[in-house]
Parts: structure tokens; sequence; C-alpha cells
């Protein structure tokens, strides 16, 4: 189980990481949002946490549905990378 709450894609190529979390200080709480974060993986094995490019707030049913286009594509779950 996640305790934390985010949740980590990683593209076919092991380069993009992608991080889904939930918005915590929701200002409107009559609608759910999630952030979405991506960037690089760093280091040659990826030893090193991933350089975060862009951040977005995208609705909670947007992040689903993206989620399981980028599985569809062939990324995969993995672990929390910092």
């Amino acid at each position: 189980m996640n305790t934390t709450n985010d949740f980590w894609l990683i593209d076919s190529n092991f380069v993009g990481v992608m991080r889904f979390y939930k918005d915590r200080d929701n200002s409107d709480k009559s609608i759910d949002y999630m952030f979405l974060e991506e960037g690089i993986i760093m280091g040659i094995h990826g030893e090193n946490p991933p350089l975060m490019k862009t951040r977005k707030k995208i609705l909670i049913e947007e992040a689903r549905l993206l989620w399981q286009k980028l599985l569809n594509e062939g990324w995969q779950k993995t672990n929390k990378k910092w």
C-alpha cells in the first residue's frame, strides 16, 4: 500500500518519470485535483534523484485518464524516485 499518496510511472526507455500526487492544500474542496510532475532520470543507472522539469495541476479524473493512457503506451509503475 502506498502511504505517501504519490504514484510514479517510468517510461519504457527508463529515462522519463511522472509523479502523480494529491492536492493536499485544495482551496476548492468541491473539486479534487492532483499534481502531475514530469522529469528525467539522472545518472547512468538512475542513482540520483530525477530532475523534475514541469508541474501542473489537473482534475483527478483527467489524471486517471492520463495514468491509464501512459500504461497503455508502455509506461510502468515504479517506486518513489526521491
